[in-house]
């Protein structure tokens, strides 16, 4: 088959989500063109069960949903092409308490989203669906507009629609290459020819990541069996049966042309395609791993006695690929200007497909997507992800980690021990437990008694709360260490390092050297892309620390908003630097004890940045605290870590110094208000919106996000519609009462005006507390804030709230100016 010699964009992969990015496309007029090695829906989109489900773990992407949802309900008016969906609802069941309490939640998240849902006892969901057992079944929770949808017949709706709009499709045709020039893509080459164009998707599905990894470029996903059952036609089935979820038993069940479709998630997969994945692959099944199955189906058998007389027509074994979070990947590739990914749906490629869609043809023509991706950004991949092994070695785990049930302590178990923080060993034989993020071993709380991580399920009052507790005193009446070093380093260097930074930062970044400078990174529309510190250690060279998940995208950010011409380069620091933190009343006299330069307040004050010794050692000193508290961050030689730790032990031992793990440091920066960004703060807030307009300088020349803030500021004088606050919960008890986690809804007069960002237990204010976004047309101020009146709904029921702008901890910041 021809192809064109040339196309505003190119779509490599014809699957779901590259006919949905071609459909929206075509709808904005971009007559792209889509490439796809064999036929459409070919590879895994064909076999997938087709659950469409709306509700997901931010408002953004719950957004997505439901335009997916919306889409598949009108696609086939618009079309012609039959596309099998139905509205038929879904129904999850709890088997333990704290699934239902997550149920309970879900149930508010919905409410506040919009989307209908009801609870249901245990009798309830057995009227609805009455052939599984229901012994053991606390309640159940329905959506009754999630539906189900045929994948092959839908992406061929896409197709349709796209087709009709202008697109071009090219099928049996294999892409080979990505042209580029100076590193920037320039065309694709095919077996069919080449293809001229600056902006391509690889939507490759299982082949992506071997694909990217030819062209230096981090897709991390991997391919895992997936398995179902189908039943014989089962007499009076209902069509409008709602699918069935069991996620504590890893099962979902779904009516199916009369027949029913069984599956479930095991624990541990079981990888594919080591070696490759054959060319000749083509709606192709794998054999069906009874022994490997076994214990799945044993748990659908007991669940649904019945199916032993129904008899199975078909048992099922095809691919799906799975990603090392669990987390899609979509957006810009930071290692090839103008490629684009949208790959590694973990088994949700249908219900994401429309909002993927959306979102990647918004990305491709309009430069950013109209809603914040968060934690779903191509940019968060890290270079060692790539590597082959462990993307086999997690992808057993993925599969688990996509279903079943989700609680703070649930802890990664493969692929481990890959980037240790250097002080682990030490930190290990203290007692630390550490726990997974982004390959690092992160301390999250340290235990004498160095018993193994705590089994029980709980998203309450936890087996280490006292621990943590412990630890958040410690840094308010002695000290307590750190080793945060998987905090990305970034050093921006050269002539126009100051220039770079000043342009794509809300704060003033040319000041003296030796300063600190809280600031946010910001989109086109003043939204907040990064949240970091950057410290000026000389005219030309500035180090900036950010969160250890934005290490490759903060960089990505900075070389697509700096001019080609400007004289600077980043250098990534983060392996040759420690980030050592200190913390405390007790901090500045442990310090002290080993340093000879001056470290009072008068000479060393909060902001302030200074070169001194440490020990036998030279390091730069940075007076912050992400605790609130007299704080030290030190930036060191990876080096002399282990020997500054050894002296700041000697010293700081009999004044009470303790160790804190992560756990610890996020309650304590809870009580003061600090935004956490991907959690309290992201791309579609503003620094004014979420109380950091302080960090901004419009008097600056014109940077990027300047007049929008300008002229929200100008707007709102008094206060924006969208404000976010501190609140606390009156009458709540650490052991005994729920916790405020994440997306609790906040009411006043009986309407909804806000929801919680981040929640926890404030161990030194002893209270129940959360950074929440409010919103109220006329703007949320301190008047309206100090009526007061406010409730928050968890898990069903209302609670009485305290609100205020300022910090719950220390609202001047006295301690940690001190």
């Amino acid at each position: 088959m021809s192809v064109p010699t040339n196309a505003p964009i190119v779509i490599i992969g014809g699957g779901i989500i590259g006919c949905s990015t071609l459909y929206h496309l075509a709808h904005k007029n971009v007559q792209a063109v889509l490439v796809e090695r064999k036929q459409l829906a070919s590879g895994t989109t064909w076999h997938a069960a087709g659950i469409v489900g709306q509700l997901r773990e931010s408002g953004s992407q719950t957004e997505l949903a439901k335009h997916t949802a919306r889409l598949f309900k009108e696609l086939e008016e618009e079309t012609g092409q039959a596309t099998g969906y139905k509205q038929n609802g879904t129904m999850h069941l709890a088997l333990s308490d704290v699934r239902m309490e997550q149920l309970l939640r879900s149930h508010d998240h919905a409410e506040r989203m919009d989307i209908e849902s009801q609870l249901l006892s245990a009798e309830q969901a057995a009227m609805r669906w009455p052939w599984v057992d229901y012994a053991g079944v606390k309640g159940g929770f329905l959506v009754p507009s999630n539906g189900q949808v045929n994948p092959l017949d839908v992406t061929q709706a896409l197709a349709k629609g796209a087709k009709q709009k202008g697109a071009q499709i090219v099928e049996n045709t294999e892409v080979l290459k990505i042209l580029t020039t100076n590193g920037k893509v320039t065309g694709v080459r095919t077996d069919a020819g080449d293809i001229a164009t600056t902006k391509v998707l690889l939507a490759g599905g299982m082949w992506a990541s071997r694909f990217a990894k030819a062209h230096g470029v981090t897709v991390p996903l991997h391919a895992a069996e997936h398995f179902y059952i189908v039943t014989e036609p089962v007499k009076d089935l209902p069509r409008d049966l709602p699918g069935l979820v069991v996620l504590e038993e890893r099962t979902y069940w779904k009516e199916d042309a009369g027949k029913l479709l069984i599956g479930g998630f095991e624990a541990r997969g079981k990888a594919w395609g080591e070696a490759g994945i054959s060319d000749s692959f083509e709606f192709d099944e794998l054999p069906f791993d009874m022994d490997h199955v076994e214990p799945v189906l044993e748990t659908i058998y007991a669940r649904m006695p019945a199916l032993a007389d129904m008899g199975i027509k078909t048992f099922f074994n095809g691919p799906e690929s799975f990603t090392p979070d669990g987390k899609p990947y979509i957006g810009p590739a930071p290692e090839m200007p103008g490629l684009f990914i949208a790959a590694g749906m973990n088994s949700n490629g249908i219900l994401n497909s429309g909002g993927v869609g959306l979102t990647m043809a918004e990305w491709m023509t309009e430069d950013m997507p109209r809603r914040g991706m968060g934690s779903l950004q191509t940019s968060r991949a890290m270079p060692y992800q790539s590597n082959a092994a462990y993307n086999a070695e997690r992808v057993t785990e993925s599969v688990g980690l996509h279903w079943g049930l989700h609680w703070p302590g649930r802890q990664i178990e493969t692929a481990r021990g890959i980037r240790r923080v250097p002080l682990h060993e030490h930190f290990e034989k203290a007692g630390a437990k550490f726990a997974e993020r982004y390959g690092w071993e992160v301390p999250m709380y340290f235990d004498p008694q160095n018993e193994g991580w705590p089994k029980r399920a709980s998203i309450g009052w936890q087996d280490w709360s006292k621990q943590v507790a412990s630890e958040a005193m410690a840094a308010q009446q002695s000290a307590v260490i750190l080793d945060q070093s998987m905090y990305a380093k970034i050093l921006v260097a050269g002539p126009d390092a100051v220039t770079a930074l000043n342009h794509i930062c809300g704060a003033q970044i040319d000041v003296d050297v030796g300063t600190s400078v809280y600031t946010q990174m910001l989109n086109q529309r003043g939204g907040i892309e990064a949240d970091v510190t950057i410290t000026r250690i000389a005219p030309t060279r500035f180090m900036l620390v950010t969160g250890h998940p934005s290490q490759i995208r903060d960089q990505h950010w900075i070389q697509c908003h700096a001019d080609p011409s400007w004289d600077f380069e980043l250098i990534d620091m983060t392996s040759a630097y420690s980030l050592m933190t200190l913390h405390g009343p007790k901090s500045r006299e442990i310090l002290q004890a080993i340093s000879g330069d001056d470290l009072s307040n008068g000479a060393f004050g909060f902001g302030q940045a200074i070169e001194i010794d440490i020990a036998y050692a030279r390091c730069w000193a940075i007076r912050r605290s992400f605790l609130g508290e007299l704080g030290f961050e030190l930036l060191l030689p990876t080096e002399f870590t282990a020997h500054v730790y050894d002296e700041l032990r000697r010293v700081g031992d009999p004044l009470g110094l303790q160790h804190m793990g992560m756990f610890a440091m996020n309650a304590c920066r809870l009580e003061k208000g600090f935004r956490h960004f991907g959690h309290d703060i992201a791309e579609e807030d503003t620094p004014y919106e979420t109380g950091l307009g302080f960090a901004v300088d419009l008097n600056k020349p014109e940077f990027v996000g300047r007049q929008p803030l300008f002229t929200q500021r100008n707007n709102y004088k008094a206060a924006t519609p969208d404000r976010m606050i501190m609140i606390s919960v009156v009458g709540l008890t650490q052991k005994n009462g729920p916790y405020l986690i994440h997306n609790e809804t906040i009411w006043k007069d009986e309407k909804l005006v806000g929801y919680v960002t981040s929640g926890g237990w404030g161990h030194r204010v002893n209270a129940m507390i959360g950074l929440a976004t409010m919103h109220r047309d006329q703007g949320v101020d301190k008047a309206w804030i100090d009526e007061g009146g406010f409730s928050v709904k968890i898990a069903g029921q209302y609670y009485e709230v305290r609100a205020q702008l300022a910090p719950l901890y220390d609202p001047k910041g006295e301690r940690m100016r001190a």
